[in-house]
């Protein structure tokens, strides 16, 4: 690939620190009042899930409502397009870019079979409340269904995310969201499994997950307007991963079932 490795593995757990906080196990959110905005976002995160060396990589950001009310939100490795309002009821087609395992540091799971890099496509479904009091927090909820049709994995995986985002002054917002993912038994085979010629190459005991519940998460973040078109932002991403993901020995005997992300970000915006 073109791409340098540091930058495309970063992907897969950074968010767009500029505007929000998320990963590519979840839908992306943030409050529907923000402007038009484009820009990049720099961090840290491990290597691939369940593991524990870092690295540090910069994704884009885009937030774009059209002439017609429709809001397009590419963050990192997943993009939305949201047919309905920027509050009340929300939905419409998502793609994500999942990042494989190949040339990563631990001199053991170098060993496991290589993954590919691949596209999964799906939709959302959520609902957005904005308050209309003296301080107009919004609040936002929604499922979010991804496949990859058997390319690198088979069946699905489903995030289920919340979030809430609350003016702290007229230029500073914060937000907070939690959210849980359900996958396949494929995907875990796929990203957690350690096959017999695995095991043998590796020394880890071969394992074959089932599917279910993957991963917790939670984020905390802040969005500050220094200028009249430029906002900067900071963010923290953790993940528990459970289940068999988390029974799986490339995290128990290589790696953490505690994933931490964190970042910086700048945007320009525009109405």
């Amino acid at each position: 690939m073109a791409i340098p490795k540091n930058i495309l593995r970063g992907l897969a757990g950074l968010a767009f620190a500029g505007a929000g906080a998320a990963a590519v196990a979840t839908p992306l959110d943030l409050p529907g009042s923000l402007p038009n905005m484009a820009g990049l976002g720099v961090g840290s995160t491990t290597e691939f899930a369940g593991g524990k060396d870092r690295m540090i990589g910069v994704v884009p950001g885009v937030r774009y409502v059209t002439p017609g009310g429709r809001l397009l939100e590419w963050y990192g490795p997943y993009a939305q397009f949201n047919f309905g309002g920027l509050t009340g009821f929300q939905w419409g087609p998502a793609v994500g870019l999942r990042l494989g395992r190949n040339n990563v540091d631990d001199p053991v799971v170098s060993r496991l079979h290589e993954i590919d890099t691949t596209v999964e496509a799906g939709g959302f479904i959520g609902y957005e409340y904005l308050n209309q009091g003296r301080i107009p927090w919004r609040l936002r909820g929604g499922i979010n269904v991804m496949t990859n049709a058997g390319i690198v994995y088979g069946g699905a995986r489903v995030a289920a995310t919340g979030s809430l985002w609350v003016p702290l002054h007229p230029r500073l917002y914060a937000g907070a969201g939690l959210g849980a993912t359900w996958v396949s038994g494929s995907f875990n085979r796929t990203y957690f499994g350690v096959t017999q010629s695995d095991a043998v190459a590796s020394g880890l005991p071969a394992y074959s997950p089932g599917g279910g519940l993957e991963q917790f998460t939670g984020w905390l973040a802040m969005i500050w307007q220094f200028d009249k078109n430029w906002y900067g932002g900071a963010m923290v991403y953790g993940q528990r991963l459970t289940g068999d993901a988390a029974d799986s020995p490339i995290v128990t005997q290589r790696g953490t079932r505690n994933q931490i992300t964190y970042g910086v970000g700048l945007a320009y915006t525009w109405r």
